[in-house]
């Protein structure tokens, strides 16, 4: 037994000072106290000035009220470890003190009479509030840390990994394990290059901060893009010690990026084809108009007649190109129309087993349970022949060509960011060709972009693709990888609309206008399409007068005293566009009647002509006789009314 643990047994009354004499000056805390009561039998100097009360205040007082609550019931479930070996205890609790609540961390022995029976305590603490602080403070950081958003990585100058965080592992894939066994290098992964690289270090190893983009891979090799920030730590001499660096995983905010970039080159790019459309149209109406006039002319001779009939197809192709163009510009119309898209496909399945190789199977499935719904069906036609000759030039070799139809919820497709309220007609066409790499798909819908420059291809047709379902306010997603193959889909929403119509009737080239004795003002900047137009009214009977721009024909309509009895009229003018030709005209004569041509009738023009009452307009390039029919239909009424 321990002698300095032991009392000799004496009649009650409080033990002997002696017992804290070796604690009297000491600046470690000491108190004396009986194990059952918790009556203070004594204490030091540095009790008393914790306290904040003399030493003899402190007799008799009960150490346990000066105990936190909260911790009384530990203190006191540990009390009764000091009646058995090692009869000794370590704790930590707070205590409030003359400086307010500290914690004390107090090491406790039992002192025992010569029979073992526990006579007193003898307690020497020692205030550990700036320990339990750090720990605290410690604790606190260590959570942030594990809990962060962002990855968290420490590592030394040189950039061995130090310290990583769970958000790091869970984003990267790579285990603890494996970071620091095969000391991955954590900051060199993402540099686009090796001069990069060493700029980077070149940069931290003066002490200054670097923030940049970074593309790595992850551990499954799925590419990871991260906003990196990498910071000194320094110690108290000012060396850098460790760099701290943290990660954002910006992955999916780059692919919406990509996405809204593609989405404004398509847009730019729709506006510069609306743009040279209108003008290929115009140019189209000449060769068209007049190889129509020709025709109506020629005499017995067949070369003649074979000759302007192939300028005639030559120029109907070229209108089919540049309606093409305003597909993928999305600046067209769409002649909405009932459309039951597994009658429309079976169609087409026809056409494609006659047509593609044999060594191309075709498999075909089919949901019924999808309705009728509004659609241009030549457009659809146009989507589904597209995506299958793709899909044909992908397999040279041969192989499996699968378009399925079926409905599907809007919910399942919100990642397409579509109307998940909306049911639509997914068509998927899917090959097992080649396939496309991550280059080809990121340019694959941009017109003129071909991977059949040896073979003719133009570009434009998966770039019209884009622009007819864009135009029926789907959308259409890609599944490829090189080898394995390719999958479109298209997702049409499944609403009907009213204002379904049929497309105009196409008549023979060589068929007459009907005719008329009208006078008829005819507004066109394009000469040859004047004389086009005048020649052929002319030949129908009317009297045709005509006007180079919008000035000259609203002073042929105010200061002439002929009266008109229609007029023609283009909306892309000089010195005043076609729209204000056509104010000024409602304003002084509401119900005038009025033809609008146009080579290309956008939403923005159709919907002012819609404000202005304007119900009649043909696009360029048209055939004549349909113009002729348009306008002895505006007369007729006219005069009806």
């Amino acid at each position: 037994m321990n002698t300095a643990d032991s009392v000799t047994k004496a009649p009650p009354g409080p033990p002997t000072a002696t017992l804290l004499e070796p604690w009297a000056d000491s600046l470690e805390l000491a108190v004396l106290f009986e194990p059952a009561t918790r009556r203070i039998l004594e204490v030091n100097r540095a009790f008393a000035r914790k306290f904040g009360q003399q030493a003899p205040v402190w007799m008799d007082h009960d150490l346990g009220s000066l105990l936190h609550t909260e911790d009384t019931p530990d203190w006191t479930a540990a009390a009764p470890r000091l009646s058995r070996p090692p009869y000794h205890i370590a704790r930590e609790h707070r205590w409030q003190t003359a400086q307010g609540w500290r914690w004390i961390a107090w090491e406790e022995t039992a002192l025992r009479d010569t029979e073992g029976q526990v006579q007193a305590v003898r307690a020497i603490g020692r205030d550990v509030t700036k320990h339990r602080l750090a720990e605290e403070h410690f604790r606190k950081l260590a959570q942030a840390f594990e809990q962060a958003p962002v990855s968290i990585v420490i590592t030394t100058p040189g950039g061995t990994p130090q310290y990583v965080n769970s958000r790091f592992t869970e984003v990267t894939g790579y285990t603890l394990e494996e970071i620091f066994e095969h000391q991955i290098p954590l900051l060199r992964d993402g540099h686009p290059s090796e001069a990069a690289y060493r700029h980077f270090c070149a940069l931290v190893a003066s002490g200054k901060k670097w923030s940049g983009e970074l593309r790595s891979r992850r551990k499954d090799g799925s590419e990871l893009w991260e906003l990196v920030q990498i910071s000194p730590i320094r110690n108290h001499l000012d060396e850098i010690t460790y760099l701290l660096c943290l990660r954002e995983d910006i992955t999916e905010r780059k692919a919406l990026e990509d996405q809204l970039r593609q989405a404004q080159k398509m847009e730019s790019l729709g506006t510069l084809a609306g743009g040279i459309a209108h003008d290929f149209n115009n140019i189209i109406s000449i060769i068209r108009g007049f190889t129509e006039l020709s025709l109506s002319m020629t005499g017995e001779d067949p070369r003649l007649n074979r000759y302007l009939g192939s300028v005639h197809a030559a120029a109907v192709r070229a209108s089919t190109l540049v309606r093409q163009i305003l597909a993928f510009s999305r600046k067209n119309e769409v002649a909405y129309r009932a459309v039951h898209i597994n009658d429309l496909v079976r169609e087409l399945a026809g056409l494609l087993s006659e047509t593609f190789p044999r060594d191309i199977e075709q498999v075909y499935e089919f949901d019924d349970s999808i309705e009728t719904f509004a659609a241009d069906p030549d457009q659809i036609r146009q989507v589904v022949m597209n995506l299958c000759v793709n899909a044909r030039d992908a397999m040279p070799g041969g192989g499996s060509l699968t378009l399925t139809t079926n409905r599907v919820s809007g919910r399942d497709i919100s990642h397409l960011k579509v109307d998940p309220a909306q049911d639509y007609a997914h068509i998927r066409v899917a090959d097992t060709g080649v396939g496309m790499s991550a280059e080809v798909r990121a340019r694959i819908f941009e017109p003129f972009f071909t991977t059949k420059q040896d073979h003719g291809g133009t570009g434009l047709g998966l770039a019209v693709v884009y622009g007819i379902v864009a135009n029926h306010h789907g959308v259409i997603d890609l599944e490829s990888e090189p080898g394995k193959g390719t999958a479109f889909h298209v997702y049409i929403p499944l609403k009907i609309r009213a204002d379904v119509h049929a497309p105009p009737a196409e008549h023979p080239p060589k068929a007459k206008l009907p005719p008329g004795n009208e006078r008829i003002l005819i507004v066109e900047d394009e000469a040859p399409i004047q004389e086009m137009l005048g020649e052929a009214l002319e030949a129908a009977g009317y009297t045709v007068e005509a006007a180079l721009d919008g000035g000259e024909a609203i002073e042929r309509i105010l200061g002439s005293d002929t009266k008109h009895d229609l007029i023609v009229l283009d909306l892309n003018l000089p010195r005043m566009g076609g729209i204000d030709v056509l104010k000024v005209i409602r304003a002084r004569t509401p119900d005038f009647p009025v033809l609008i041509m146009t080579g290309n009738l956008n939403a923005s023009a159709k919907a002012e002509l819609e404000t202005l009452g304007q119900k009649h307009a043909i696009e360029k390039p048209f055939d004549l006789v349909a113009f002729g029919h348009t306008l002895r239909q505006i007369l007729d009424a006219s005069r009806e009314a």
